[in-house]
C-alpha cells in the first residue's frame, strides 16, 4: 500500500466524534471494483440490504456496452464533456459489447436449449459460457482501470502496479471471490495487475488530453485504441476464453456454418443492429480462425481501423449509435 493517502473520508461511529480513515491506492482498487460490480447489479429490494448480480448474460452484456458507451461520451458524475473522445478505445468497445450481446441472444437459455437438437446443444452452451466469461471479466479488468484514471489521474501511474483483485478487505475480497469465474478468471489473469499495454494506452490517453483537435490528436486517439485493444485481446480474453480447446472446436464448427442464415457470422456493426447491409458499416472476418491471436488481431486491426476512418468521417452518426447504446444502463 502507498504510503502517501490520496483522499481522506471522516466517518462517525459515535455521537460528536471524528475519525479519518485514509485512503490508500488499495482502497481506492477496492471501490473501482465494486462499482464494477454494482453496475452489473440490480439495487437493494425493499426487504434486502444487497445488490443482486443480474444472471442473464445478454443483459449484462448490454449494460456493459452502456458503461463503455458512457466513458467515451463523458457522461456521469466524473464525465467532462470537454475532453469527449480521449476514451477512444471505449467507443469501439461499445459496439464490441452490443456484438456480443448478439451472440448471446443468438443462443437460447437453457430452458429453451433443450428444444434445440442434440448434437447442437454441448457447443452452444461452451459458445455462451465463454462468451459471457469473457465479456465478464473484461468489464472486471478494463472498467476499473479507466474508472480509476477518471477519478484520480494524478494518482494512477502511482497506484497502477498496486492493483491486485486478492488483496481487498473484508467485504469487498468476499464479493469479488464469489463472482462467477472467479477462481479461474483472477488466477489466469494475474489478479488483473497492470500490464505494459495499459501503461502505453493510459499514457496515449493522457497525451490526447492535451491536445487540440486535428490529425495529431485523432493518431494519439487510435494510438491509445490500439495499445488497449492489445491489452485487452493478448492478456485478457485469449488466456481467458480463446485457449480452450473447447472453446475453438465450437468457433471452428460455428465459422463452417456461417452461410446458413440462422448462424451469425463474425462481423463488427457499427450500428446498434447486429448487423447491416451498408458496407463501410460492417467489417467481416472471412479469413483465419478467431481463436488464433495473430488471425484476431488482423481482424481487430480492420475493425479498429475502420471505427477510426468513421469517427473521422461520419462522427455525428457514430455518436449518435454510442448515445443510443449508453441507454441500456438498466437492462435485465
Amino acid at each position: 500500500m502507498s504510503a502517501k493517502p490520496i483522499a481522506t473520508f471522516t466517518t462517525n461511529d459515535k455521537k460528536c466524534s471524528v475519525h479519518e480513515v485514509k485512503l490508500g491506492c488499495d482502497k481506492l482498487w477496492a471501490m473501482g471494483q465494486e462499482e464494477a460490480i454494482r453496475r452489473l447489479s440490480e439495487p437493494p429490494s425493499s426487504n434486502s440490504n444487497k445488490y443482486e448480480l443480474i444472471s442473464d448474460f445478454s443483459a449484462r452484456a448490454a449494460r456493459i456496452a452502456a458503461a463503455y458507451a458512457r466513458f467515451y461520451l463523458e457522461q456521469g458524475e466524473d464525465g467532462k464533456p470537454n475532453l469527449k473522445g480521449c476514451f477512444y478505445w471505449m467507443g469501439l468497445a461499445a459496439f464490441a459489447s452490443k456484438q456480443v450481446k448478439c451472440g448471446l441472444d443468438f443462443i437460447p437459455n437453457d430452458p429453451y436449449l433443450a428444444l434445440t437438437p442434440p448434437i447442437v446443444q454441448p457447443p452452444l452452451r461452451i459458445g455462451k459460457n465463454a462468451l459471457g466469461k469473457g465479456n465478464f471479466w473484461l468489464f472486471q479488468d478494463i472498467f476499473v482501470w479507466h474508472w480509476f484514471y477518471s477519478k484520480h489521474p494524478e494518482q494512477f501511474d502511482e497506484c497502477a502496479p498496486e492493483r491486485n483483485a486478492r488483496s481487498c478487505e473484508g467485504q469487498v475480497q468476499t464479493n469479488i471471490d464469489s463472482l462467477p469465474w472467479a477462481d479461474e478468471a483472477l488466477s489466469t489473469l494475474g489478479n488483473l495487475h497492470v500490464t505494459d499495454e495499459i501503461k502505453a494506452g493510459f499514457n496515449a490517453i493522457r497525451e490526447t488530453e492535451g491536445m487540440s483537435a486535428g490529425i495529431p490528436r485523432s493518431n494519439m486517439q487510435l494510438k491509445s485504441l490500439m495499445a488497449i485493444a492489445d491489452h485487452e485481446q493478448r492478456k485478457i480474453l485469449q488466456p481467458l476464453i480463446y485457449e480452450g480447446k473447447f472453446f475453438q472446436a465450437t468457433l471452428k464448427m460455428q465459422a463452417g456454418f456461417e452461410w446458413a442464415p440462422f448462424v451469425p457470422v463474425r462481423v463488427a456493426a457499427f450500428s446498434t443492429a447486429c448487423d447491416v447491409k451498408e458496407p463501410d458499416l460492417r467489417v467481416q472476418m472471412s479469413d483465419g480462425d478467431l481463436y488464433d491471436e495473430t488471425d484476431r488481431m488482423v481482424f481487430i486491426t480492420a475493425i479498429a481501423n475502420q471505427y477510426h476512418h468513421l469517427m473521422l468521417t461520419k462522427k455525428a452518426y457514430m455518436e449518435g449509435e454510442i448515445a443510443k447504446i449508453s441507454g441500456w444502463s438498466n437492462q435485465q
